[in-house]
């Protein structure tokens, strides 16, 4: 059953602000590529899209969300209880199914993915790392540069696209292949060790991950490189 949302947000509204007189709302469920939700004040009208991968969601999964909704927009401090509710319910496994095939369905299709760069290519880098420390049974996912040199995001790990993309910051002859081939491989143990819920919270660096990626030959020397970037 799909529980109507201005009656839940009209309750929030109250509990945050209740010297306050209720604003005009226009709230809905929409289908985002994911679990994302939207929400901003124009001319005192609450404007609210949740997604509608929570259409079914219970009723105190939705209203610890209009709170913490709501109390972004007002500024106000929400109890952590309802951050545990909402993020109880978003990382049980069939709801992260779902939003994975939302972002599969709905969202963009990904982005040519060009493993050769200027001066590096990545499945020279793939090739080696795999040999050195996946005994050559990794399956190579797409391999890609960033758009852009960013020197604060240096890799990730996109699953829903089974894609690496590095930093286009790396593909200079200056940057030594310990440090490149650290990146990537710090990425590639992402597909071995996936992100897991864990007391309400997503851990994307697990101990079996760390434990792992400290096997990496030139490991204090790749980190002790990129803590000068």
């Amino acid at each position: 059953m799909t529980l109507q949302l201005e009656p839940i947000f009209r309750k929030a509204h109250l509990q945050l602000k209740p010297r306050t007189p209720l604003p005009e709302m226009h709230i809905e469920f929409f289908p985002f590529a994911g679990l994302t939700h939207t929400a901003r004040m124009r001319d005192n009208r609450l404007l609210i899209r949740v997604s509608d991968l929570l259409a079914d969601a219970p009723e105190d999964v939705l209203q610890s969300l209009s709170l913490i909704l709501l109390g972004k927009i007002y500024r106000r401090t929400v109890h952590e209880e309802h951050h545990a509710i909402y993020r109880r319910f978003i990382l049980d496994s069939e709801m992260q199914a779902r939003a994975r095939i939302a972002r599969t369905t709905r969202g963009r299709g990904p982005r040519p993915a060009v493993a050769r760069g200027r001066w590096q290519n990545l499945e020279t880098n793939f090739e080696r790392i795999n040999g050195d420390y996946f005994e050559g049974k990794l399956a190579r996912p797409r391999l890609a540069w960033s758009a852009t040199r960013s020197r604060r995001i240096l890799g990730r790990y996109d699953a829903t696209h089974h894609t690496v993309v590095i930093s286009l910051f790396f593909d200079s002859p200056l940057i030594p292949d310990f440090v490149l081939d650290y990146v990537l491989y710090h990425e590639l143990l992402h597909i071995r060790h996936p992100s897991r819920a864990r007391e309400c919270r997503f851990i994307n660096h697990t101990p079996e991950f760390r434990a792992e990626e400290r096997r990496f030959r030139n490991y204090k020397k790749a980190t002790d490189w990129i803590k000068k970037i």
